[in-house]
């Protein structure tokens, strides 16, 4: 029988990630990028996730316009460097760890789950289980 171990993030881990979220969160509330058409709406930072070496950052964001995903990605990736750089000012870490941007899709399974629990056939079902 083959064990599979599941790696527990260390607190270092978690601390960076933290670290990284609030930086990150910071400069995109300030809503002050390089961008021709600015976001209407500042970006939430939900969650950001780091590589094992801490040298990468995936940051899953998402905002409040109709915007398309890759658009907002797209406008995201444009000023990287530019994040970056305010990201450094405000985090006190050995190396600054690579951000790269994802865009969050929770909401959308939020809403798709919402919509089948509020199906004719879920609804009768759920009828059926509470006689």
């Amino acid at each position: 029988m083959i064990i599979k171990r599941t790696k527990q993030k260390s607190n270092r881990y978690l601390r960076v990630a933290e670290i990284t979220r609030k930086a990150v969160s910071e400069v995109l509330l300030r809503n002050e990028l390089p961008l021709s058409p600015s976001f209407q709406f500042p970006l939430s930072v939900v969650k950001v996730e780091m590589s094992s070496d801490l040298r990468i950052a995936y940051i899953f964001v998402t905002t409040h316009e109709n915007l398309k995903k890759d658009d907002t990605i797209s406008r995201l990736e444009s000023c990287r460097k530019f994040i970056s750089k305010e990201v450094n000012k405000l985090i006190d870490l050995k190396f600054s760890p690579k951000l790269i941007f994802k865009y969050d899709l929770a909401l959308e399974k939020y809403d798709a789950i919402s919509k089948l629990l509020k199906t004719e056939k879920v609804q009768m079902d759920l009828k059926k289980s509470e006689k």
